[in-house]
């Protein structure tokens, strides 16, 4: 189990509630948690909207990286569940951006279809792994 200061809450009332980190580091590893498409308070941006929900998603993915010390040039693996996966690869672009921006190659991925995630609006959830410098 990771000690306190080993943990990263991005929404730590929601998080709490739920009994999750947002990230938890370990040695030189960061795993981050699978994120959503969520505002601060826990409502779903981009109900429906594919688009919208990547963008939310890896935005968050970023701020979660940078809060420790690392970028999308950090992520070694990332695990992509989703709930359509036609719209995930047309909007595969917004991916490949957040990684170019980092000028960052490109990590080991999975992307896995499924008939739902936690809240039946998300259409998106991604986990990813990331070696500290």
């Amino acid at each position: 189990m990771p000690k306190a200061n080993q943990i990263y809450h991005k929404r730590p009332n929601i998080e709490k509630s739920i009994y999750y980190a947002q990230a938890c580091k370990a040695g030189n590893m960061l795993y981050v948690s699978g994120a959503v498409s969520w505002d601060a308070e826990g409502n779903i941006i981009g109900a429906g909207d594919m688009k919208a929900q990547i963008k939310q998603v890896y935005t968050d993915l970023k701020e979660t990286l940078e809060a420790n010390g690392a970028s999308f040039q950090n992520v070694i693996k990332e695990t992509v569940f989703t709930t359509d996966m036609g719209a995930l690869v047309a909007n595969n672009d917004i991916r490949i951006g957040f990684y170019e921006e980092a000028a960052s190659a490109p990590p080991a991925a999975t992307w896995i279809g499924c008939a739902s995630l936690a809240f039946p609006e998300l259409m998106i959830e991604i986990e990813c792994i990331a070696l500290l410098d």
